[in-house]
Formats: C-alpha cells, structure tokens, sequence
C-alpha cells in the first residue's frame, strides 16, 4: 500500500483537474489550471524530478497559463476578458444522462489502462503517482467527450498529456530515467506548441465570430 504520505501528495492535482475541467467559469478554470500545473511540478519535485518540476512550473504553469488566459483576451499589460468568453455556457445542456453517457467510453479507455498497468511492477513510492495518471487521462477524456467549447477541450488536452507524463515516468527504471526525461521534455514541448496553436485558432474564431456580428447588427438597422 503506498505511504500516506505520497496518496496526500497525489490527491491535489486529481482534485484541481476535476475543478479546471467542470467549472462553468473560464477565468476561474484557468487560473485553477495554473495551480494544477503548480501541483505537478511538486509531484516531480517529491519524486525526485528536479529538472521535469522546474520545465512544468516554466512551460506548464507560465507559458500554457499564459496562453490559455491569452485565448480569453487576458494579456498582463491589461485588457478585459471577452464577456462572451468569460462567461460561456457550453450549447449542450450537461445533464446527468448525458454526462454519464460520455463517461463510458472515458472508463472503457482507463479500464484497458488500468489492465495494461497491472502486471507491471511499482514501488510504493510511485504507486499513488500512477494512479494519479490514470485518473487524470479519464478526467480529460471524459471532459473533452462532454465539452463542447473550445477552450475546454483544449484544458481537458493538458491534463489528458500531464496523465501521460505521470505514467511514462513511473514505468521507466533507475536504468532509463535519463530516457524517460527525454521523452516527458519532448512531450511537455509539443503540448506547450499545442496549446500555443489552440489558443491562437480560438482568438481568431472568436474574432471572426464577433465581426459576424457586429455586421449583422449593422446589416440590420440599416434602413
């Protein structure tokens, strides 16, 4: 059974993802995003990862932060959030059946993970960690199936990879752990170059949205 002490230290970002993939309020899920990616890089620290905590606080919490928060209009020299952004409800009213409906294929896909991890070894130091991987791929999956927003999806895509990164690192050995650093580096760069990419395409919806309809509202009272 692993220690209290590493279940304590796995319970923060599962509990944060769940917060940043179901609250209505995008600001808000952004900013708890950013905590989440806080949490990560002191479960790298805790695990012995200087340099994978130090890449996530770098390229986890500040440059993907930043761009989520750039995908809502937010820059730090000022500006206010889009209203439409801020406060967007997904079209699709989440209903109990239709959320439960979605997490089936969520839990199919973190069953065969699950199968797929059992048989190989895990010290119990890692244990929580891996566990904590998995969860973290279901909530992602789960959330990118019943979201419909853009910006959602593209949080539920962070998490989805930080899920990975956490397994990958508990399955390498003493032996391959300069390879397994390599591969959560790269990792952590494509996400980051993602995530770059989804931010730039929802400004520029958005942008093209509210000329849209700006225009019709100009076609309208014309006489």
């Amino acid at each position: 059974m692993p220690p209290l002490d590493d279940v304590l230290l796995a319970m923060p970002p599962v509990l944060l993802a769940a917060l940043v993939l179901f609250d209505r309020h995008l600001v808000r899920a952004c900013s708890l995003f950013v905590l989440f990616a806080l949490a990560v890089a002191l479960t790298w620290w805790w695990l012995g990862f200087i340099w994978l905590a130090l890449l996530e606080i770098l390229l986890g919490a500040a440059l993907t932060g930043a761009c989520l928060f750039h995908a809502l209009g937010i820059s730090p020299v000022g500006g206010a959030p889009q209203t439409r952004l801020t406060h967007w409800k997904d079209p699709v009213v989440l209903t109990w059946r239709r959320g439960l409906g979605q997490s089936i294929p969520a839990l199919a896909a973190l069953g065969m993970l699950a199968t797929a991890l059992a048989d190989m070894p895990a010290s119990d130091s890692i244990a929580a960690t891996r566990w904590s991987g998995q969860v973290l791929v279901g909530l992602g999956l789960w959330a990118f199936a019943l979201h419909r927003h853009l910006l959602r999806r593209l949080l539920a895509f962070n998490i989805i990879g930080t899920g990975i990164f956490l397994v990958l690192m508990t399955l390498v050995g003493e032996a391959a752990t300069a390879a397994g650093h390599g591969l959560v580096m790269t990792g952590l760069m494509v996400a980051l170059l993602g995530t770059v990419l989804g931010a730039l395409l929802i400004r520029r919806l958005d942008t093209l949205d509210a000329q849209r309809v700006v225009g019709s509202e100009s076609g309208g009272g014309a006489p």
